[in-house]
């Protein structure tokens, strides 16, 4: 007797956790409804400029009344199209579009809500027809859909309309706003150029690459923004490179498009090892400008379609040729510096990401209430604040420590410390020793980026501490601006002594 694998109905229940994100799931029914537009384009667009109307799919979602509901005027659907439609992994007639695998439409729908619906009237027929999905009766073994039937409809009319209720989960809030982002930037193709009109809620997605990208100037006028072309494997791949010209990790990144739709970008765009670093990348410049689109429609999809599926070396071929292709972006920022033989410090590039992070932090509200409404705190305010950090490094050895002169100075590292605590406290009363205390688990130290982001922190908290134990030893008072010029002084030795070191070794 043959083995044979069997599906029963209860499978149906897992597809509530599968890992859609709300985006995702509705994207489902949007590339479905696109998908026809596309296969029966020319005689849809015949229909619509009869009709004296546009091709629209609308998205309304209604908390109050537990529904979602997806309606398009794209082809439509007949009997056998939409029985066909209903079996599951079934793939549609054309599997090398939005609609691969026969899953979508059946997935995405259960993992929304246990109760759905499609009602769909194709062109040139006068017969529409519902197919009504209960899931949790599917499960319990009666797979028998109920289906509805309306005749006499217009031949020039076609819709579908998936309505979802009875729904595992509610959005509401910031996910509303991220499932409104998130469509209008993975259908950016189709409302680019497709004459595709998708509305959310009633009002239609917008996409305007010169409203959203920037790019850097060259030095020759142009921008740095280039198209690319190259073969992995046989498949082909294209797409195009650019630099922001103001930072942002959040817009930085490549978008992955598979047939024309984003499976991958804001604010999870790929960031490929070969061009960004570390996994992810970091957040240095790179990170925050290096920006592109990539198309990979010959690779496989996965089957919720947020990402692309590599098999064998994929990846690391398309890797290697982006950074044969784009790495010399990737290395714009570190090119060309002002004067001298010298290539460290920051570059043009650099420094402008640098001005331009702190102009919008400047331009914040929360500098801005710091500014009029932070009032001076009292001195035993000050002290009841600095306390905490000085009790956690009584008994402590310390983090570092050196002699200079006559003046001890020694630095404590606290991680056991509150986020709250300062960032930094100095302890200079004492004649012939200075303590420098310093909060790892402050939010600033969090954006510390290598050793050179910590070390020159470090230099900060320390020169203030001397600076501040000198003025209290030769000053009068501890004015601000005699500490100024004391870590002026200090701030100018380190290169000093690198250049007194190089002289004696050459």
């Amino acid at each position: 007797m043959a083995l044979q694998l069997q599906l029963g109905f209860g499978v149906i229940n897992s597809y509530r956790r599968l890992s859609y994100t709300p985006w995702h799931a509705i994207a489902e029914l949007v590339d479905n409804a696109t998908q026809s537009y596309v296969d029966n384009k020319v005689s849809l667009d015949l229909a619509l400029e009869a009709a004296g109307g546009d091709f629209v799919v609308s998205i309304v979602y209604d908390r109050s009344n537990d529904l979602l509901r997806v309606s398009d005027n794209a082809m439509g659907m007949s009997f056998s199209e939409l029985s066909r439609a209903l079996q599951v992994g079934l793939p549609p007639a054309n599997p090398t579009g939005r609609s691969r695998y026969g899953m979508g439409m059946k997935t995405s729908s259960c993992w929304i809500g246990n109760r759905w619906t499609v009602r769909t009237k194709k062109l040139g027929e006068t017969t529409e027809h519902t197919a009504v999905v209960d899931v949790r009766a599917i499960a319990a073994g009666n797979g028998e859909l109920e289906h509805r039937v309306a005749s006499d409809r217009k031949r020039a009319e076609h819709y579908t309309v998936i309505e979802i209720r009875d729904h595992n989960q509610s959005f509401r809030g910031r996910t509303l706003g991220k499932i409104k982002d998130f469509l209008r930037s993975m259908y950016r193709q189709d409302l680019r150029e497709n004459g595709v009109t998708i509305e959310w809620m009633g009002v239609p997605l917008e996409w305007n690459d010169s409203e959203l990208y920037e790019f850097l100037s060259a030095p020759d006028g142009s921008v740095y923004r280039r198209e690319f072309q190259f073969d992995v494997a046989g498949k082909q791949v294209s797409g195009w490179v650019g630099i922001l010209k103001r930072g942002s990790r959040a817009k930085a990144g490549f978008s992955i498009l598979h047939a024309n739709r984003v499976v991958r970008g804001w604010p999870d765009s790929w960031r490929p090892e070969s061009l960004y670093g570390q996994i992810q990348g970091s957040n240095d410049l790179i990170n925050q400008r290096l920006i592109g689109e990539i198309h990979l429609d010959q690779f496989e999809v996965s089957h919720t379609k947020d990402d692309i599926l590599w098999f064998g070396d994929e990846e690391e071929g398309v890797q290697r040729q982006l950074k044969d292709t784009c790495g010399d972006y990737a290395e714009v920022a570190k090119k060309h510096r002002r004067g001298g033989d010298d290539d460290r410090g920051p570059s043009d590039v650099e420094t402008k990401a640098a001005i331009d992070e702190l102009e919008r932090e400047l331009g914040s509200a929360e500098i801005e209430d710091f500014v009029t409404i932070e009032t001076v705190p009292p001195p035993e305010a000050v002290e009841q604040a600095v306390l905490p950090l000085k009790k956690a490094v009584g008994g402590r050895q310390p983090t570092f420590s050196a002699r200079v002169a006559s003046l001890e100075v020694q630095g404590f590292l606290v991680g056991d410390g509150s986020v709250n605590d300062p960032y930094v406290v100095v302890h200079s009363t004492e004649h012939r020793r200075v303590m420098v205390i310093v909060n790892t688990n402050h939010p600033h130290w969090l954006q510390l980026k290598g050793s050179d982001g910590v070390l020159n922190y470090l230099r900060h908290c320390t020169f203030d501490g001397m600076a501040e134990w000198q003025a209290r030893r030769k000053a009068a008072s501890l004015d601000p601006e005699t500490i100024k010029i004391l870590k002026d002084r200090l701030l100018r030795l380190p290169l000093e002594i690198e250049m007194h070191q190089a002289a004696q070794h050459e």
